[in-house]
């Protein structure tokens, strides 16, 4: 007696047992740039945005250069490394990125401007493609002003490997305070070399919104939802009306515009799909 083949039933069966008990893939984003393009704010805003949307998103602040603004000034639960001594460093951030392979989890890393240990980790063990095929996706954001002195580090990046599939150009346009437009300012920028050889390669190019009263808010160490429900922190001045109205349009309006110019499995895994993508871009 005949009896039919089972080898299809059974391989659609392993396919679909894979697809649903598949764990993943987490993200882990690195905030780079020079100092003063708003590496920080960047990234302080990234936390808070993804936090508030149910991120379950690890904190790094390796920058201890910025005492003033860091990251671990709005969130008591970044994790530092050790001290600014090359070997602990290095040590701390190959354990951190071990533990997210081991442990499932996002994170994100603010780099101190310049910090060459990355870029130096990327280029002795492949970073990017190691992680990747252990369930982690490396994206990285560089984070330029209107100086071309910024992509001095965009550079480094693509020397070194660190440049990922995943890269953005987050153009910050809140460093404009002229009347010209952020195009014009930013041109001798997108009009170089460097960044127009990363475009080829794949990275997108982001324009991050503007705030003209976030040094204000940073002064206070307020999170922006803080700011704009105007809370006065102790030994603290209020945050003038105006600001807190100002505050409430670019975290309601201006930010999700932001992150929306994302591919979605460019961001961390976020229990609210308001947060918004461009597509599912692999």
């Amino acid at each position: 007696m005949d009896f039919p083949s089972m080898e299809p039933i059974m391989l659609d069966t392993a396919l679909e047992l894979i697809t649903k008990s598949a764990d993943p893939i987490r993200i882990a984003t690195i905030i780079d740039g020079r100092g003063r393009a708003g590496k920080t704010t960047v990234a302080n805003v990234f936390v808070q945005f993804c936090r508030e949307r149910g991120a379950n998103l690890r904190v790094w602040n390796a920058d201890r250069q910025n005492e003033t603004h860091s990251l671990s000034v709005f969130h008591s639960d970044a994790i530092r490394p050790p001290s600014d001594d090359p070997d602990d460093k290095g040590a701390w951030l190959e354990e951190s990125f071990d533990a997210q392979v081991q442990e499932r989890f996002d994170s994100v890393l603010d780099l101190a401007g310049g910090d060459p240990l990355v870029r130096l980790l990327a280029r002795e063990t492949e970073l990017v493609g190691t992680l990747e095929r252990r369930g982690v996706r490396t994206v990285l954001w560089q984070v330029l002003g209107p100086d071309v002195a910024d992509l001095d580090y965009l550079k480094l990046s693509m020397e070194s490997g660190l440049f990922a599939p995943a890269t953005l150009l987050v153009l910050n346009a809140g460093l404009v305070r002229s009347k010209r437009s952020v195009e014009a300012v930013f041109a001798e920028v997108t009009d170089h070399k460097v960044f127009i050889d990363a475009v080829t390669r794949g990275a997108q190019v982001v324009w991050f919104p503007g705030l003209v009263c976030m040094n204000r808010v940073a002064e206070r160490e307020l999170t922006f939802g803080e700011a704009k429900q105007g809370i006065v922190k102790p030994g603290q001045q209020r945050l003038a009306l105006f600001d807190q109205t100002r505050v409430e349009i670019f975290w309601a309006k201006h930010i999700p515009a932001f992150f929306a110019q994302i591919p979605a499995n460019w961001l961390p895994a976020m229990s609210d799909k308001a947060a918004g993508s461009k597509g599912d871009m692999q």
